[in-house]
């Protein structure tokens, strides 16, 4: 069973992101997006008693144990829209490249990762999207932090002091 992690300063993990190696930020950057999307599933519904009742529902094996099912479980919960779903998803084939890929990675140079960060619609369709570095890695890290911001906002996080910098615009999680 994974051991479950909370991030305890989102501003320091955000930090850490610009300044670690391509393989590091995707691994981070993709972790703390699905912390994000179990913490706006579980704003919808009813609140485990027992760690036995959490583990039922986030850990491996559990019913939304994965990154993968935890991005259809947002989709049909309505946490999400179809868009926003097929770029969480980009993200996740992104972060399974960089776990799984023993040869070194980059943005630039590692073939998969980089036509799945052109792909991200966030970052191309948007308008804060629009104003987002106009590199593979600059849209990737974009990406994380707007959708990590408004997942932390649309579940009520009391620790998303991020995401009130991005309020305004929530509903692009819906596209």
């Amino acid at each position: 069973m994974t051991t479950r992690r909370t991030p305890k300063d989102f501003d320091a993990v955000f930090a850490e992101l610009d300044g670690e190696n391509d393989r590091a930020a995707i691994l981070v950057g993709g972790s703390i997006l699905e912390y994000a999307i179990e913490q706006a599933i579980a704003s919808r519904l009813r609140e485990p008693q027992t760690q036995d009742e959490l583990d039922v529902m986030f850990a491996e094996p559990g019913l939304l144990g994965s990154f993968y099912e935890k991005i259809w479980g947002a989709y049909f919960l309505k946490v999400i829209g179809p868009s926003t779903r097929r770029d969480l998803d980009l993200v996740r084939k992104i972060r399974n490249t960089a776990a799984h890929d023993m040869n070194p990675i980059s943005f630039e140079g590692t073939a998969d990762i980089a036509s799945r960060c052109r792909e991200l619609a966030m970052a191309a369709e948007t308008i804060p999207g629009k104003a987002s570095p106009p590199d593979l890695r600059g849209k990737f890290i974009f990406t994380i932090r707007f959708f990590t911001a408004n997942l932390l906002l649309r579940a009520g996080d009391a620790n998303a002091e991020i995401a009130e910098a991005f309020q305004s615009l929530a509903p692009y999680l819906d596209r």
